[in-house]
């Protein structure tokens, strides 16, 4: 049985423009989560001052690929490249965009969005969730062992949980990964990869599932970095469920996309 796979070209994919609480943008939706798999939007929001606070019901990770978003109470000013990590029911914002802002938000299915006006939303907060945030200019590179000229950098701590690793590597390099069973997108951030005989370059990406590992990824003629993204155990919780909450996240997340 073939372990779930999903590969997505994004420059192939419609751009809509849209608003929501006063916010303009443009968005891809570069996976639906309709069939319960994962869920892949991108955003390019036009300059605000403050998108509300809101929470998903579902893990969470946001590339930032360009521009900057600034959070409040010090969390952290984000520059691309940039990562922010949420687990499900975590809020977070009111926050800033600025500077051509362009963003993946991935999750392992689909999370709906709830303002946390919502006095509901507010009795459904993780208590216990964590949030994660950083800039790829601040981590270290280091050399990848067993491969020339390829080098690794930390967007997350390796002890954190869920894991955030950026390779980059070479023309014709295989990168090889160990099982996601938790679920994983590989974002390409330069250059290109062949992904299941498919060229893919950036921000294209690959999501995989499962017990067992999937084929490498080849890097193109021009080399690759690539961002590996993997929850952990928080990607089987929450949900849409279809009732209550979750029906009217489900719901707020149409309307805006």
């Amino acid at each position: 049985m073939m372990e779930p796979c999903y590969i997505v070209d994004a420059v192939r994919a419609p751009w809509k423009r849209s608003a929501t609480e006063g916010i303009s943008f443009a968005c891809q939706v570069l996976l639906s989560g309709e069939d319960d798999g994962p869920e892949a939007l991108r955003f390019r929001f036009d300059d605000c001052p403050s998108v509300y606070a809101h929470m998903h019901l579902t893990s969470q990770f946001q590339l930032l690929l360009n521009g900057a978003m600034d959070f409040p109470r010090g969390v952290k000013h984000l520059e691309a490249l940039a990562l922010h990590y949420t687990d499900h029911n975590m809020p977070y914002g009111p926050f800033a965009v600025s500077g051509g802002h362009d963003m993946l938000v991935l999750h392992p299915k689909a999370g709906g969005i709830i303002s946390m006006a919502n006095r509901d939303a507010r009795r459904q907060i993780n208590l216990r969730g964590r949030l994660f945030a950083s800039l790829a200019a601040q981590s270290e590179w280091h050399p990848l062992p067993g491969a020339d000229h390829s080098a690794f950098k930390f967007l997350m701590p390796p002890d954190l949980g869920p894991a955030a690793v950026v390779v980059k590597a070479p023309a014709h390099a295989a990168l090889a990964m160990p099982a996601a069973e938790f679920g994983r997108y590989e974002v390409v951030l330069d250059g290109s990869v062949i992904m299941e005989g498919q060229e893919i370059g950036a921000p294209g990406f690959r999501y995989v599932h499962g017990e067992k590992e999937a084929e490498p990824l080849a890097t193109g003629d021009n080399g690759a970095s690539v961002a590996f993204l993997t929850f952990d155990r928080d990607a089987l919780e929450g949900g849409i469920t279809g009732e209550g909450l979750a029906l009217e996240a489900a719901e707020a997340m149409a309307r805006a996309i």
